[in-house]
């Protein structure tokens, strides 16, 4: 495997999909081992870590469609939408 194929692969939005992810797991170890107040907490991390990750993969689709798989654009393109994404996150 290239690095022209990883950097393709492992873009901003892709890390975007691995966190949520990570809140999906998370929030499925404490509804399986939580307890009773923790057990009904969670289940809105896993929804809410379902949209993440499918905002994130469809996004990565999406722009990796319009720029015709160029990993630079991609690069470039996702890395201006996840600074915009933190931006409004740390500015709200």
């Amino acid at each position: 495997m290239s690095i022209k194929n990883l950097l393709t692969w492992i873009t901003p939005l892709m890390l975007g999909a691995l966190l949520g992810l990570y809140e999906i797991l998370h929030g499925l170890f404490y509804v399986i081992y939580g307890t009773p107040d923790q057990k009904r907490d969670y289940p809105l991390e896993i929804v809410l870590g379902l949209l993440i990750m499918a905002v994130c993969l469809g996004g990565h689709w999406l722009i990796s469609r319009i720029s015709r798989s160029n990993t630079r654009t991609i690069w470039i393109t996702e890395s201006i939408l996840v600074a915009f994404i933190i931006y409004g996150f740390y500015r709200s």
